[in-house]
């Protein structure tokens, strides 16, 4: 970037401040369930325009199909050649200084070569070109996913997904430290260590925990699990041990963190797919069995509202619904189905992206 974003006054501001509007993208390459997750992505989009205008970027050979299934004047079709629809992840991240946007572009490279993601990669350099935005592109390899920002100098990260070889080899934590300090403006990062391998992400942060305010973490507590049950127990162990560093944290400000837990919901409650879909699932490399990412910290914050999950466990929705409308008390809750969207390693924060006001 030359300068650093600090020396320009430019900062990523945190999700809650004001939006001009939400991007998503259009998902084509599910095989058998394309009409059920793009089903998911029309509700999600719908919903989030109750609050914001969405723009919707569409393949250039689906319009038709996406204006017909999202039809909807609050959502802006924008063709544009796309992979899938993790949003979040594969558009620029955006700073502010009160006076013009800037984004940043960090090489989205299909979560450390883990799919394709020829169009993908593009997006970002493409979406700074659609809103005439000026762009820097940075000397990292990272998702958008994989960052919170309190947007007061203190971001929240995993390890996992960020000091990992298939995103940036040879380079150390302190290093990568140094250049999202410069890069994004800001003075403190608190670092957990995560999950490599279990996920397609290796273990983003946004499916984990969440700035809901400055001061304020929201994390993701999973279901109990009995100690056999080895691969719930990783998701165990990374809570326990981002507890254990979230404990003990200061942000850029010197204040000790706040946190509220968010209690998964029962896998034995939660909406199963039907055995044709699961069969679909296999056709696409997908493991569809145990409901995939059933973690309600992944939610959108829109302006005056907020769009999360439900995954049929009646009770576990409604609490969980019930803590985020405490956290956010001037914002109105919105739950939406995204089952097939969930299955596939996701949620509506990572299909989701916002354009802050400059």
């Amino acid at each position: 970037m030359g300068q650093t974003a600090s020396s320009q006054g430019l900062q990523m501001p945190p999700e809650w401040d004001l939006h001009q509007s939400t991007f998503m993208s259009w998902p084509t390459g599910w095989g058998g369930l394309n009409n059920k997750v793009q089903s998911d992505i029309a509700r999600v989009a719908k919903t989030i325009s109750q609050f914001e205008p969405v723009q919707m970027l569409v393949p250039p050979g689906h319009v038709d199909q996406a204006k017909a299934m999202l039809g909807n004047e609050q959502i802006v079709i924008v063709p544009m050649p796309v992979d899938d629809l993790w949003a979040r992840d594969t558009l620029p991240l955006f700073l502010n200084d009160g006076k013009k946007l800037v984004g940043v572009n960090y090489n989205f490279n299909g979560w450390g070569g883990k799919q394709y993601h020829k169009n993908d990669g593009r997006v970002a350099s493409s979406v700074l070109d659609y809103l005439d935005i000026t762009g820097y592109r940075s000397e990292l390899i990272a998702e958008g996913g994989s960052l919170e920002t309190d947007g007061e100098g203190t971001l929240l990260m995993t390890e996992s997904s960020i000091v990992n070889k298939n995103r940036n080899p040879g380079m150390s934590r302190d290093q990568i430290d140094q250049i999202f300090k410069d890069e994004l403006g800001v003075s403190k990062i608190i670092w957990v260590k995560g999950v490599k391998g279990h996920d397609i992400t290796d273990s983003h942060i946004d499916s984990l925990a969440r700035f809901v305010a400055p001061g304020v973490v929201m994390i993701s507590r999973p279901f109990p699990a009995p100690a056999d049950d080895k691969e719930s127990q990783v998701w165990i162990q990374q809570y326990n041990q981002a507890m254990s560093v979230l404990k003990q944290a200061t942000d850029a400000k010197g204040r000790r963190l706040k946190i509220i837990e968010l209690p998964d919901p029962n896998p034995d409650k939660i909406r199963q797919l039907p055995p044709s879909d699961i069969k679909l699932c296999k056709t696409i490399g997908l493991e569809c069995k145990d409901g995939g990412l059933t973690s309600y910290v992944n939610f959108y914050i829109a302006n005056g509202g907020i769009v999360m999950p439900e995954f049929g466990d009646k009770e576990a929705d409604q609490r969980a619904q019930d803590i985020v409308q405490k956290a956010f008390p001037d914002r109105k809750v919105k739950a939406v189905n995204i089952d097939y969207v969930a299955v596939g390693g996701g949620g509506i924060h990572c299909a989701t992206h916002e354009v802050p006001q400059a």
